[in-house]
């Protein structure tokens, strides 16, 4: 919250006055003594379009989620971003192509089930990076993430594939 606060030059102060909170609470949020609220990171993407705080808010307070990559080999290098993500969704496409999840498994060490095993382990990369994708997607040409998530709600509604 604070680098987003930063980047938008605002001030503990003007942060709080904004958000009808005490510049205190604000502190402890940022220093990290106080889990940002839910109300608070839902104003941040409203008011600021950010994806990553979002992000950062699931990981906070379930304990795992999506992490921007930091390491030494990203460097913000969006191109090995999407080098990552399209070799992700490559082995998925090859290890979905073995897997039955109709199959009725009698044995928890057979083969399908290491088969099954595999291809969630894969899908999880490829939930990861394709999320990463999308926030830098939305982050880098200004599209809205809260509107591309509604409108994909409505797309599962409108085919009858949500309640």
């Amino acid at each position: 919250m604070k680098d987003l606060r930063k980047n938008k030059n605002k001030t503990q102060q003007q942060l709080a006055v904004d958000m009808f909170q005490s510049r205190e609470y604000i502190s402890k949020q940022e220093g990290g003594e106080r889990k940002i609220p839910p109300v608070s990171t839902k104003y941040f993407i409203e008011k600021y379009n950010n994806p990553w705080l979002a992000l950062e808010a699931v990981n906070e307070y379930v304990g795992w989620g999506i992490s921007r990559l930091e390491g030494p080999e990203v460097e913000e290098d969006n191109f090995l971003l999407q080098l990552l993500l399209e070799e992700e969704l490559q082995k998925a496409i090859n290890v979905l192509a073995n897997v039955n999840l109709t199959a009725k498994l009698h044995d928890k060490h057979s083969i399908k089930i290491h088969d099954i095993r595999k291809s969630a382990e894969i899908m999880t990369g490829v939930i990861h990076f394709s999320t990463l994708y999308l926030a830098t997607v939305c982050e880098r040409y200004e599209i809205n993430w809260l509107k591309l998530w509604k409108d994909h709600h409505q797309t599962l509604y409108s085919k009858r594939l949500l309640n």
